[in-house]
């Protein structure tokens, strides 16, 4: 049995418990330097006030502290609910294209926080040791029990559940004095598998690349100051896209959102070192991940997929094998700067295709070798934000397109404009093309409609956000349409979070085509409902 259709389609589209990072005995340390410096000035400072009565005194500006600061910065935009503010899918939510330009300063707002803590407490304090910290690691976390059901049963499978998950999840932050340490981890009960689960979500040490070289030298080398660094387990992401996705090759877990969870875990981790610079003529990112981290696609497991041979949907839950599994490293790198008001990028990947398109000489899936090369731009434009995408996916084990077991060559267009319609209104909308080259002289394996390689494919999608009740209530609703594949799919969610404690989701899936072999036609009868309760402590 061969998956060769739908991871064809697919191409467009263990856990170490972590330790927390807690510090006390350099706490301690700290504070009792600070105790004795008190005690060693006290006697002076009662006589330098006793000599200061009868003198005129000056009124002196006090400096905001970081809090004051971070206050007012966000005093003039509309504030987020906690599980928003800490998503690393958010950016759909608000509808920020723009969340490029948010690199070209996190350096030196990382660096004028944690200066602007230390001046206000301690004044000119020229302790530079990394273990004198600002705060104590802080740790928060959420505890969800999600539920989803299909609208009719599949018969490829024996339920008709596609969501039971009973999750915590545990985050900790502990912020030295130039860089910080950041930890997320899962752990939940899928009911619909009937197992255990846990994933490392992040588990990282970022900060600038000057506090790796300094010593004596407290601020490091000059050119260092230029650089942060990223390092460990983390969710990586870039592109324009909206839930489209051409030059963002970084995991993405399919399995979860087409169940109904949260946005957040659309995106998986990648074990990982981001190297971001910051410099006149550009900024650069550069990922390196020394493992291969392919897709969390379609296996059968909790949906079905088009089978070509037996012309039906299959369930075969199957895994790719260690031996067709690369244990080979991944390169990513972004080039972006801002001209004129235009967000210009341009990208680059070598590694392998994110779902086993590729098929063995014993016909078993398999990941080929890829190396891809895109562009983007974002600008105002009218009373929104519009964005063009464009990427080359070069399939350097089949050059000229014959090999019918190998992915061809495909150019991937996008063009998106969103815009706040009335207060409190988001509506946005994207063109997306897909062009494979070489299709006329691909080798045919099957004489049916389904095997037939289009040259081209479009999709057309649409999303609208209304935000009410002061934004505690957030209905959302997105549609995927294939006017090439004369199919759909259509994702709704109502999101209500009335305070900070607890939030209540739930919405459809729906999938929509005329034929069972096209991409989203094949997963018809994993249309489903879905709802979620969430308390963050």
């Amino acid at each position: 049995m061969t998956v060769h259709s739908v991871f064809r389609h697919f191409r467009c589209s263990t856990l170490p418990i972590a330790s927390l990072l807690l510090v006390s005995v350099s706490f301690s340390a700290f504070v009792s330097r600070a105790a004795a410096q008190d005690t060693v000035n006290k006697e002076s400072v009662n006589q330098e006030l006793v000599t200061q009565e009868a003198t005129p005194q000056k009124a002196i500006p006090q400096k905001a502290n970081s809090n004051e600061l971070q206050s007012s910065k966000l005093s003039s935009v509309p504030q987020q609910s906690e599980q928003s503010s800490n998503d690393e899918w958010a950016d759909f939510d608000t509808f920020d294209k723009n969340d490029t330009n948010d690199d070209q300063h996190r350096s030196s707002e990382a660096n004028d926080e944690f200066s602007d803590a230390f001046s206000s407490d301690w004044g000119d304090a020229s302790w530079s040791s990394e273990s004198d910290t600002n705060d104590a690691p802080s740790l928060s976390g959420f505890a969800e029990i999600a539920i989803g059901n299909r609208f009719s049963s599949d018969p490829a499978l024996d339920t008709r559940s596609t969501l039971r998950d009973a999750r915590i999840q545990l985050r900790s932050d502990y912020k030295l004095s130039t860089s910080s340490f950041s930890g997320k981890v899962d752990f939940w009960y899928d009911g619909v598998k009937s197992q255990w689960e846990s994933q490392v979500r992040e588990l990282a040490w970022q900060g600038s690349l000057s506090s790796v070289f300094s010593g004596a030298d407290v601020d490091g080398p000059t050119w260092a100051q230029a650089f942060d660094l990223k390092i460990g387990r983390q969710v990586l992401t870039w592109g324009t896209g909206d839930y489209v996705f051409l030059n963002d090759l970084f995991p993405k877990d399919y399995q979860s959102f087409f169940a109904g969870r949260d946005d957040e875990y659309l995106k998986a981790p990648s074990t990982a070192v981001k190297l971001s610079g910051y410099f006149n003529i550009a900024n650069i990112d550069l990922v390196y991940m020394p493992e291969f981290e392919p897709d969390i696609g379609i296996t059968g497991e909790v949906f079905s997929f088009y089978n070509p041979q037996a012309k039906l949907n299959v369930a075969p839950a199957f895994t790719v094998s260690d031996q067709n599994r690369p244990n080979n490293s991944e390169l990513a790198l972004r080039i972006y700067r801002n001209i004129a008001g235009v967000e210009f990028a341009a990208y680059g990947y070598r590694g392998f295709t994110k779902q086993p398109t590729a098929f063995d000489e014993n016909g078993q899936p398999r990941y080929s070798k890829m190396n891809a090369f895109g562009t983007s731009a974002v600008t105002p434009l009218g009373k929104g934000i519009a964005n063009a995408e464009y990427v080359f996916y070069n399939s350097i084990e089949d050059v000229d397109g014959t090999n019918p077991f190998i992915a061809n060559d495909q150019s991937r267009f996008l063009l998106g404009y969103s815009q706040e319609l009335v207060p409190n209104v988001m509506g946005a909308v994207q063109w997306y093309t897909e062009y494979t080259h070489d299709s006329e002289g691909l080798d045919r394996l099957f004489d049916t409609p389904e095997s037939v390689q289009e040259k081209y494919r479009h999709w057309v999608t649409t999303r609208l956000t209304w935000m009410a009740l002061r934004q505690t209530l957030t209905l959302n609703g997105f549609l995927f349409y294939s006017p090439s594949d004369d199919d759909g799919y259509l994702k709704t969610t109502i999101t209500y979070s009335p305070t900070d404690k607890w939030q209540i989701r739930g919405g459809i899936n729906l999938f929509k085509g005329n034929q069972p072999f096209t991409f989203w036609g094949q997963f018809e009868d994993a249309s489903n409902a879905y709802v979620a309760y969430r308390y963050f402590f």
